[in-house]
């Protein structure tokens, strides 16, 4: 994770490029044991999506948005029930606008795809009832949630 940028100086007697920001880096949780990833799509304006984060299961709040792979891992076996979340990203998958809300997570402005929102709790926060909202405000409108966690 890194947010840099390179920059060209153009003050006096200033030559080459140079960067700005952190350094790329890689996060790692060694004691993690729950990911997945569940993919939302608005059939309506009106469609809102939440995740229980502990248990990945997705159900629609309004509307009927098309949600894939509730509730499992990426082999398709169920999560169980992650009682630490460590990594929450959201990534828009289709132009539209859509918010995203919730426990530990609030981003207004998504609006083109490939957007990102990534969440990083170092030392992980405990989840029990913790809710992830994602509101697809357009019809079409596409977004993945992928979340590393452990169980207890």
């Amino acid at each position: 994770m890194s947010l840099t940028g390179t920059c060209t100086p153009q003050r006096t007697n200033v030559s080459n490029s140079v960067s700005v920001g952190s350094a790329l880096s890689t996060k790692s949780f060694s004691d993690a044991n729950v990911i997945y990833s569940i993919k939302a799509t608005a059939t309506a304006a009106t469609d809102v999506v939440s995740i229980a984060l502990a248990t990945g299961d997705a159900t629609a709040t309004s509307g009927s948005p098309t949600i894939a792979d509730s509730g499992v891992d990426f082999e398709g076996a169920d999560i169980g029930t992650a009682t630490k979340i460590y990594a929450i990203q959201v990534e828009q998958l289709v132009d539209g606008a859509m918010a995203v809300d919730g426990a530990f997570t609030e981003f207004n402005s998504m609006a083109k795809a490939g957007d990102k929102a990534l969440f990083i709790y170092n030392d992980g926060v405990a989840v029990t009832s913790d809710v992830l909202l994602l509101d697809l405000n357009a019809t079409g409108v596409s977004a993945s949630v992928t979340v590393i966690g452990k169980t207890a």
